[in-house]
């Protein structure tokens, strides 16, 4: 693995289906379970210095399947399991919101809400980074989406899900079977590499 004192690099990724296993609604900490490759790779981002973000809409909140405290202890214990193995993600970011639900509460059109880019802008915000330096996974076209609409270079998950990549230009997303793939791929056209 090539150290860099300073990479200046930033990863941010999708949650469910990019990094853990897609369970949809997630409501139970006994059920995440990290996807193989991705605790090594966050390990290795971690001795370069690079933050690791996760970016994620958790729309359950505003369906009433579970509540903003349990995203929060989620990632909790995602930084749980990731510590017992030397690793960390730096920063949660997420979206409880829905249009047109019934909470009042989460009821509105945000614009951090993917496909909008509004929790790219707060994670560059919190960690600033040149725009070419910056990198978004997830494994679902609204990420890939995001990620155009923040100005960074997005990195789609193929076959994890009947994915309508159609509507969607090649040009604007690398296409990549993993989180490890896609960070290995990012930081090799810099020339550093994860071993």
């Amino acid at each position: 693995m090539t150290k860099r004192e300073d990479p200046s690099f930033l990863v941010m990724t999708d949650r469910d289906g990019t990094i853990i296993k897609d369970v949809p609604y997630l409501s139970r900490l006994s059920d995440i379970e990290f996807l193989p490759g991705v605790v090594d790779t966050i390990r290795k981002l971690n001795i370069l210095k690079v933050p690791v973000c996760v970016v994620t809409n958790q729309s359950g909140v505003a369906r009433g399947y579970f509540s903003e405290e349990f995203v929060q202890e989620s990632h909790l214990y995602m930084n749980e399991l990731l510590g017992r193995e030397g690793a960390t993600i730096d920063r949660f970011f997420y979206c409880p919101h829905l249009a047109q639900t019934n909470d009042p509460r989460y009821n509105r059109e945000c614009l951090c809400r993917k496909p909008h880019p509004g929790l790219l802008l707060s994670a560059l915000e919190t960690f600033p980074t040149p725009l070419s330096r910056a990198m978004m996974v997830g494994d679902a076209v609204r990420d890939m989406e995001a990620a155009k609409a923040s100005g960074v270079k997005g990195y789609l998950i193929l076959g994890n899900s009947d994915i309508p990549t159609s509507s969607l230009p090649e040009k604007d997303y690398v296409g990549v079977l993993s989180f490890q793939e896609a960070v290995n791929r990012f930081l090799g056209e810099s020339g550093i590499t994860l071993s």
